[in-house]
């Protein structure tokens, strides 16, 4: 059992820094001390986690593997300090970009719930389904969901999530549910933006498809309504179409096959460097809300 958090955050420095000095100066500790932390959780987790020479500390496997474990354990011990601090002390303006579709089906709840928390903070929520440039706009928080793209931003991962092939079943009645991903070349597909190559995945096998359809639109809440009369198979997000697939108003097919690549809500940001209390207050609440209430 780790007995310090202390020691942990100096493993996470010395990792970063590849030296005890410059770690233990950062946390405002001896060099001797801080060897004497390294040493101690050394000892209790029973194995190495650098290796030493006369000029610079190199992890050891073992310490490479550890690094990520411990960062998310810092990361919650941060985030549940920031629970404890005085809520009403956070004040300012936070504006966010989401989609609307996330919006109304979620996030609207979420930030009522955060004014509630909240009283001194004001929140400027701008809805739309475009790239929103964060630093030309002024935009403290974007809430995306999709699969990560490259981006100079910080990207901190909210939930992950799936996309599933869905159709009314009145649709797939009159034109079969397929068993294949191959099979949906012959179906009509509702569009999101631009996505008319989807990819399966399942074991070691992955198929593409170039689908066709009649209809595509940026907004995914408008291809739903599409899906929803009847007009063909679209893919959309688990949580997007949780309540539809619940009523019977939508009925999932190749449930068996992933859609790749992988995609999540992220809450991005466009630096660590001077994050307002205000955007870090407003990213744990809604990681709190959707532990509390998955969206699915």
């Amino acid at each position: 059992m780790l007995d310090s958090i202390d020691d942990l955050r100096f493993f996470a420095e010395v990792y970063a820094s590849g030296s005890i000095r410059a770690a233990a100066e950062k946390l405002g500790i001896s060099p001797a001390g801080g060897s004497k932390r390294l040493l101690g959780l050394e000892d209790r987790i029973g194995h190495r986690l650098f290796n030493r020479t006369t000029r610079r500390l190199s992890p050891t496997t073992y310490g490479e593997h550890f690094h990520p474990h411990v960062l998310t354990i810092l990361e919650g011990v941060d985030a549940a300090q920031r629970v404890l601090a005085n809520d009403a002390d956070i004040s300012g303006r936070l504006r966010i970009t989401a989609s609307a579709t996330l919006a109304r089906s979620y996030l609207s709840e979420v930030v009522s719930s955060y004014l509630n928390r909240y009283p001194k903070v004001s929140v400027e929520l701008d809805l739309t389904d475009r790239m929103v440039d964060l630093i030309a706009e002024g935009v403290d928080l974007a809430i995306r969901y999709g699969a990560l793209e490259d981006s100079t931003l910080i990207a901190q991962q909210i939930t992950p999530c799936r996309r599933l092939v869905c159709a009314s079943p009145a649709y797939w009645r009159d034109h079969g549910m397929p068993s294949s991903p191959a099979q949906l070349s012959a179906h009509t597909a509702l569009i999101i933006g631009a996505q008319r190559r989807w990819v399966f995945a399942r074991d070691d096998v992955q198929e593409a498809v170039r689908m066709r359809g009649r209809f595509a639109a940026s907004m995914g809440e408008v291809v739903k309504q599409m899906a929803l009369d009847g007009h063909g198979v679209a893919l959309l997000a688990d949580w997007h179409v949780a309540e539809d697939l619940r009523a019977g108003r939508l009925v999932e097919a190749l449930a068996d096959w992933s859609v790749e690549p992988p995609i999540g809500i992220f809450a991005v940001y466009p630096s660590r460097e001077n994050v307002s209390p205000a955007v870090r207050s407003f990213i744990d609440h809604l990681k709190q809300q959707v532990s509390e209430k998955p969206l699915t």
